[in-house]
């Protein structure tokens, strides 16, 4: 068997199934994990930018999980009373077949300045 190995070891199969197409990047909502700017600009070998963009990244990631801490909720989904089990209320599939997504928060843009999540 002959593989055929890329940066980071990776078959170029496994490349591929990264792989944004400017079709599919159209139909994706803006929290996809294939539009991280970290992981692009690794992949293009900006080593320096994909750790700086890392890094902003987890600062966003700390931001979100203080604002789910004072309350905030799911948009597709709902907790059930007395549990940890969240359960599916509709509307991502919606969204999905008309290409509609406009409230879906923008995860990997810049972080805000003016809000204090501390």
């Amino acid at each position: 068997m002959i593989r055929h190995l890329t940066r980071y070891n990776l078959t170029r199969f496994a490349i591929t199934l990264n792989e944004l197409t400017p079709e599919l990047k159209e139909k994706l909502p803006s929290t996809d994990s294939r539009l991280r700017p970290d992981q692009r600009c690794l992949e293009n070998g900006e080593y320096t930018k994909a750790n700086e963009e890392k890094l902003r990244l987890e600062q966003r990631q700390r931001q979100a999980r203080k604002m789910q801490e004072r309350g905030w909720k799911p948009r597709w989904f709902v907790k059930e009373k007395g549990g940890e089990t969240y359960s599916y209320i509709g509307g991502y599939w919606e969204a999905k077949d008309r290409g509609k997504w406009e409230s879906c928060p923008d995860i990997f843009g810049q972080v805000p300045t003016d809000q204090n999540f501390d």
